[in-house]
């Protein structure tokens, strides 16, 4: 990872964070198809749980965390099958 990844990894993960803290959804959503695509959606289950402890939320349903945990899942298999597709043509 260069020194530019690294500054936008880091940039987007704290847009996410405030972004969903000041309930700006939709430039949360966004920068959450960003993070995924460009890096690894497994750092965006910590942050998860910590939105859903900043909004109370373990009391009830934690919805970030189910959130998070179904969207992890979803783009690692979006993830393989386009590499599958990806070498099938090469």
């Amino acid at each position: 990872m260069t020194f530019f990844q690294g500054c936008l990894a880091i940039c987007l993960y704290l847009t996410i964070i405030f972004s969903f803290m000041q309930s700006h959804i939709l430039l949360g959503v966004t920068a959450v198809l960003l993070y995924t695509l460009k890096f690894s959606a497994v750092a965006l289950l910590p942050l998860a749980i910590l939105l859903d402890g900043y909004y109370g939320a373990f009391h009830t349903v934690p919805v970030f965390s189910i959130a998070a945990i179904g969207w992890y899942l979803l783009s690692e298999i979006l993830r393989s099958a386009m590499n599958i597709v990806q070498s099938s043509h090469e």
